[in-house]
């Protein structure tokens, strides 16, 4: 197996990352998930999603099948995977794969005077209008299915008023002024379960002082 995958150093601030178990299995995922779309027995498993077993991931680890089980367990309660098991295998889907496994350049374009040549033949790839087009486009399919995948994370807690879905996927899908990233993505990991409940609180808190705005503040 070649490639590699991205791992940002705010991963030292995750949940799970004292957690051995759930640490080396969740990285073991986000190396054996699929990079692009493949065929497997008549059926396309896409990016970020791979076809295994407990005994399988027990075997590659050489973690007991129960630790294998409470580490799956742990990862879909936090809403970091999706599982889909069968009688014959499971699929394993990564949350937010695309996103965690997309790079985004933070820096911004420098005023036009302090382009030089240097830096022009290190940008290569956006020689023409048209590429630079083709690349806006799909950065732009990209945000819109990321921003329909995180709309669909969130209106699965039924448990809660549609109200209070409904602000809180309007505030956090907010897209930033370049339009490549939406609110929820500025932090490597967001749990939209744990997200949602401390929403939720302050909603109610909100409702009981009868005013105030929600703001990033009060994540």
């Amino acid at each position: 197996m070649i490639g590699y995958i991205m791992l940002s150093r705010d991963i030292i601030e995750w949940e799970w990352y004292h957690s051995p178990n759930v640490f080396r299995l969740y990285i073991h995922l986000l190396l054996k998930a699929n990079f692009k779309p493949k065929k497997w027995q008549g059926q396309v498993i896409k990016r970020g999603e791979l076809i295994t077993s407990i005994g399988h991931l027990s075997s590659e680890l050489m973690i007991t099948n129960q630790s294998i089980r409470t580490a799956l367990s742990k990862l879909e309660s936090s809403g970091y995977i999706i599982l889909r098991p069968t009688n014959r295998y499971t699929l394993i889907s990564l949350v937010n794969y695309d996103n965690l496994q997309t790079f985004t350049s933070k820096s911004n374009k420098n005023n036009s005077t302090q382009l030089t040549s240097r830096q022009q033949s290190n940008n290569k790839q956006l020689t023409t209008t048209k590429e630079r087009d083709k690349v806006n486009k799909v950065n732009k399919e990209k945000i819109e299915e990321r921003r329909e995948n995180f709309k669909k994370q969130v209106f699965e807690n039924s448990q809660y008023d549609l109200k209070i879905l409904n602000s809180f996927y309007n505030y956090w899908s907010e897209f930033n002024s370049n339009k490549s990233k939406m609110r929820c993505e500025k932090d490597g990991f967001f749990n939209v379960q744990k997200r949602l409940e401390r929403w939720g609180a302050n909603e109610r808190v909100k409702n009981v002082k009868g005013g105030g705005n929600f703001t990033e503040s009060n994540r």
